[in-house]
């Protein structure tokens, strides 16, 4: 029986880990980690989903340094300020790049890159990466110039 209970809990342990649920709070042996999403790219047909705490110009700005660090030629195919914009890349790793308010009136945006089905997803990351540290630097500026 204690044998039982103990792999019960131990698989229930793995599945909320591994699904995303990252709040046990009736555990006091484990840490609380926070939100699913925080710092995680989702990934789901084709398609990476990372969101940010930033408003939709910040964050395009960030996207738009990140494919001039890489040495990228992207073309802007919509600029909606208010509703997103959208980017398309064409060079080794074709990709398609939305950039989203989550909602309206909210400083939550969401960046959605979509590759082909040989897409190279470290590269995605990569650029995933750039786009936080561009971010980071600008948090920093900012908190710079408050204080």
């Amino acid at each position: 029986m204690r044998n039982r209970i103990f792999s019960h809990l131990a698989l229930f342990l793995v599945t909320a880990l591994l699904s995303g649920c990252a709040v046990v709070p009736f555990l006091p042996f484990l840490p609380v980690l926070g939100t699913a999403y925080d710092g995680y790219v989702v990934w789901k047909s084709g398609k990476a989903t990372k969101y940010y705490a930033f408003d939709l110009d910040t964050t395009y700005r960030a996207v738009m340094r990140a494919s001039d660090q890489l040495k990228i030629k992207s073309t802007l195919i919509k600029s909606a300020p208010k509703e997103g914009y959208s980017l398309e890349i064409k060079e080794n790793v074709p990709m398609h790049i939305d950039i989203l308010p989550l909602e309206k009136n909210v400083s939550v945006t969401t960046v959605v890159i979509s590759i082909s089905i040989f897409g190279d997803k470290q590269y995605v990351e990569l650029f995933y990466k750039l786009v936080d540290d561009n971010l980071t630097k600008k948090a920093d500026v900012g908190k710079e110039k408050t204080q």
